[in-house]
């Protein structure tokens, strides 16, 4: 049986349901419709007998008589009983009828903070499996995560270390109640620390960024190559160094190369993959202090983190970066109606917009097209504007070159925005 550790460490008094029918009808809602997989949320109003909400986009006006609802919206005829926090009735229109119902979002009087301590991980990111926590926003999460290969917080290759099997097992899902398809999750990131003294990287560049020339004389790699991690000197070195590399070091820069939603539609993704999710992306941004926007593609979200590195280049060239554990601190937020189209990141200095496609080419585009976005958004800049901004302070970065997903993203630091916009 799956098992999982949930310490609750700080328990407001909670505003939950009471028993027997509310006072009002008034509040937020979400309404499911049969045959729609996509949930409606509705913030209904009520004065006197007189309702008033928007759903489908369009705004309605109804009756409460007693317990029973009644409205019109677009020529389809809504009813239905509320019991408690729960409706339910049907909608009937050229003859033809279904059934909807709808549930009231409730949530806790104020922010909680939870212990997650894993013990089952992930290879799929999707809505099927069983929720590590359900949470809600402004509620605060701490938990671990293993690397890629599965191996925890012991040491190197210490037997019973290794608590999963490799392929880029993650940590979660977290449910987030209330968010919804067209919602961006927002993950602030307030720890990521590492929790053990080593790592492991690959050995050999990629095939996919070298020349027949350069690949043809490349020595045949694949061997894992351990690396001692020294937090109170700042960086990584080899544990058995090369000859001429006997000094080399590398400082610690430790990031989730992986943190990702569920992106519904019935897809279910390997953690090995990226997308306008989130998953893998690889990208040294998504580290402690930043902000991480992902488009909602599924209700509850369903947040996925992983693949935990202590440094790594850009392109992850040797196919793996600085593999490690870590614990992560982390809190949700949720922006309503936001519709955004790619991951989107926020440093203390710096807007990060990221492209993921199937070509470099591509994944520019998407990651340019958002950041003309964002400072559109942001800022209230022309078309003029943005390109005099970013034709002189935008950078761009490639943190995945693992096909078959390349990551780009395009960078501004907030000092070439200082003064601006407003």
């Amino acid at each position: 049986m799956r098992r999982l550790l949930v310490l609750v460490l700080a328990v407001p008094v909670l505003a939950l349901a009471q028993a027997g029918p509310p006072s009002s009808i008034a509040g937020d809602w979400v309404f499911r419709m049969e045959g729609d997989p996509t949930p409606q949320r509705v913030a209904l109003t009520a004065d006197g007998d007189l309702i008033r909400g928007r759903v489908y986009g369009s705004p309605f006006e109804g009756t409460m008589t007693g317990a029973m609802l009644a409205f019109d919206v677009s020529g389809y005829a809504w009813s239905g009983t509320q019991d408690g926090d729960r409706l339910e009735g049907w909608i009937v229109s050229d003859g033809d009828s279904s059934r909807w119902s709808g549930d009231r979002f409730r949530a806790p009087a104020s922010p909680r903070t939870f212990e997650v301590t894993p013990t089952t991980y992930h290879r799929l990111v999707g809505s099927d499996a069983e929720p590590a926590l359900r949470l809600y926003a402004g509620d605060t999460v701490r938990t671990t995560t293993v690397d890629a290969a599965g191996w925890s917080t012991g040491g190197y290759r210490e037997p019973g270390n290794r608590v999963t099997r490799g392929g880029n097992p993650l940590t979660g899902p977290f449910v987030v109640e209330g968010t919804l398809p067209g919602d961006v999750l927002a993950v602030t990131l307030h720890r990521v620390r590492l929790n053990r003294d080593w790592a492991y990287s690959g050995d050999a560049i990629l095939s996919s960024v070298l020349d027949p020339q350069a690949l043809a004389d490349r020595e045949v790699g694949g061997t894992l190559v351990q690396w001692v991690l020294d937090p109170d000197a700042g960086v990584a070195r080899l544990a058995e160094p090369l000859p001429t590399l006997g000094a080399y070091e590398t400082p610690l820069t430790p990031f989730l190369g992986s943190i990702a939603v569920a992106p519904g539609g019935g897809v279910t993704p390997s953690s090995r993959d990226s997308g306008p999710y989130g998953g893998n992306m690889e990208l040294s941004a998504v580290r402690e202090g930043a902000t991480v926007y992902l488009p909602v593609g599924e209700e509850g979200a369903y947040l996925y983190l992983g693949d935990g590195h202590a440094a790594q280049g850009d392109g992850e060239l040797t196919g793996d970066a600085l593999e490690t554990s870590l614990d992560v601190t982390f809190s949700v937020e949720v922006l309503r109606y936001r519709f955004y189209q790619v991951p989107r990141v926020e440093t203390e200095d710096a807007l990060v917009s990221v492209g993921i496609a199937g070509s470099l080419d591509r994944a520019v585009e998407q990651a340019t097209s958002d950041l003309v976005r964002w400072l559109g958004e942001a800022y209230g800049l022309t078309d003029t504007e943005t390109a005099l901004v970013m034709g002189t302070a935008l950078r761009y970065d490639i943190p995945d070159l693992v096909q078959p997903w390349i990551s780009v993203s395009a960078r501004i630091d907030k000092a070439a925005l200082a003064g601006i916009g407003g």
